[in-house]
């Protein structure tokens, strides 16, 4: 395994955690909106197609992985929009206020009683990391083999080869 499998392995090792805390955290409202469902139906297809996706990395699989990884930044941003009750900004400026807050304090608002708007951005975290890892590599981020007897690079220009100048010996 290459490094970027292994990122993407450590990536659907972190999808499965995300869905094991989703399904404690959405275990009441799965039954009360189709929502809740989104988050729990995306983890687990990500973890089922994205697993068989990486044992073919080399050949095909980078490029579904590419598509459940961007997928996964669009729920993740749908999320945030479920979140924050279609106020994203809002919310977000709420949530960046607790840290003007006393230690202790609530801020106005009881723990549980909304939904952590920003929580859905974790999906959108494990995507960019997994596009980042699928990435399709440019010929000149590969090393090119050196053939025998080749340079590196240019060889500087030999004197002889200047001519002369105003200040060479005639």
């Amino acid at each position: 395994m290459d490094a970027d499998e292994l990122v993407v392995a450590g990536v659907l090792g972190g999808a499965a955690m995300l869905l094991a805390e989703i399904r404690f955290e959405h275990r009441e409202v799965v039954g009360e909106t189709w929502a809740a469902w989104i988050p729990l139906a995306y983890a687990a297809l990500l973890l089922l197609a994205g697993g068989l996706a990486l044992l073919r990395f080399r050949r095909g699989g980078r490029e579904v992985l590419r598509a459940l990884f961007a997928a996964g930044i669009a729920i993740g941003a749908l999320g945030i929009w479920f979140h924050s009750g279609g106020h994203p900004a809002r919310k977000t400026a709420q949530v960046l206020s607790a840290f003007a807050l006393e230690p202790g304090k609530d801020g106005g608002i009881k723990i549980g009683s909304e939904p952590p708007p920003l929580a859905p951005a974790a999906f959108c975290g494990l995507g960019f990391i997994g596009l980042i890892a699928c990435r399709r590599r440019q010929r000149r981020d590969r090393a090119l083999p050196l053939e025998a007897g080749s340079s590196p690079g240019p060889l500087p220009a030999s004197a002889s080869a200047l001519g002369r100048t105003a200040d060479s010996p005639r």
